[in-house]
């Protein structure tokens, strides 16, 4: 059986929908948050209705799973050595169905009882393959429809295997009939979550959202593209990296390298790094755990940024570096990222 990769989802008994974090994982159990649970809310299946655990993915609402899940089922909360912090989990021995973003997407690519988003997102993948060239076996799809409880209004979320596939498919777009950059109310809401997320002014958010690439519509329905690793890019299994908080920091930098800021974390490699704390100056990458700042900038941009340092141990290379973390407890209502002056800004 594959193993989990970031994006899957995985159903426990309870009927709670937990969506997978990463590809490194404990041997016993998945680090996971939970997306669904049953309850009064627009998805549903067979019947059955669910809510939203997790709505505009703020730290705020993940320590608040995290505290559920403590009250309710502590056995789905667990320390994290490598990081030092709680996270959200799943024991494997308490799933019932684990939901693969390729093989639901091959199910929609082959089904012939489509609903009108299935349709709509078949047709969308299909353009997109056609376009950038990506094969079919390089595409997934994730969120609702994954889980077979969307509904009419529900956006299409794409998973992408491979940084060069995911690139490539942002290459190609904008030659994609029928897609289209978001509108001004969908970036009106975007910048009202975002806002809840960061002590950002809505007046610099709303530049900041003229970067946004991985979000634009398909004929009326908003859509997002989010890259996964293949196999072949995972370089670490869990435990072989460990990660220490060195203290909260601004910083000022150039991005040099943003080839990996299509996955999760969003990985910017840093150039001329200044800093005001010196423990900071040595800063590599800014880390964004969040989902805000995906495949959002551009090599060439200058940024600043404030967030936890991080420690980062590499125990087979024996080396240590350290990277800038944007989505952590800690930087919770204080951390964020803005382009300043000097920025590569799209025409």
């Amino acid at each position: 059986m594959r193993r989990f990769r970031d994006k899957d989802y995985v159903e426990t008994h309870e009927e709670w929908f937990f969506c997978v974090v990463g590809e490194s994982h404990p041997h016993d159990k998945l680090v996971a948050y939970l997306k669904y649970l049953p309850g009064d809310g627009q998805w549903s299946r067979q019947g059955k209705s669910f809510r939203r655990a997790i709505s505009i993915y703020s730290m705020q609402e993940l320590m608040s799973t995290i505290q559920f899940l403590k009250k309710n089922k502590p056995e789905y909360v667990f320390y994290d050595e490598t990081t030092g912090v709680e996270m959200s989990c799943v024991p494997l021995g308490r799933i019932s169905k684990h939901y693969r973003c390729d093989e639901r997407l091959r199910s929609i690519l082959e089904g012939h009882d489509l609903d009108e988003l299935e349709g709509k997102a078949r047709e969308l993948v299909e353009s997109i393959a056609d376009a950038s060239g990506v094969g079919f076996e390089n595409l997934g799809i994730t969120g609702s429809i994954l889980l077979k409880i969307h509904h009419p209004g529900s956006d299409i979320d794409i998973v992408i295997y491979g940084k060069e596939n995911f690139w490539k498919v942002m290459q190609s777009l904008d030659s994609i009939d029928g897609v289209k950059p978001l509108d001004g109310v969908m970036l009106s809401e975007w910048v009202k979550r975002a806002s809840a997320r960061y002590p950002i002014p809505k007046g610099e958010l709303s530049k900041i959202s003229k970067f946004l690439k991985n979000k634009r519509i398909y004929k009326g329905t908003p859509f997002s593209i989010h890259g996964v690793r293949l196999d072949w890019e995972v370089t670490r299994s869990y435990g072989e990296v460990i990660y220490r908080k060195v203290g909260l920091a601004k910083i000022r930098a150039k991005i040099a390298d943003a080839s990996e800021s299509c996955f999760t974390p969003a990985i910017y490699r840093l150039s001329d790094v200044e800093a005001d704390e010196g423990y900071a100056t040595d800063v590599e990458a800014l880390a964004c755990f969040d989902g805000t700042f995906t495949a959002m900038f551009d090599s060439g941009t200058y940024i600043e940024a404030f967030g936890k340092v991080e420690e980062v141990l590499d125990l087979r290379d024996k080396r240590s570096t350290k990277w800038l973390v944007i989505g952590t407890f800690e930087g919770m209502n204080r951390e964020y990222i803005i382009p300043i002056e000097g920025a590569s800004r799209p025409p």
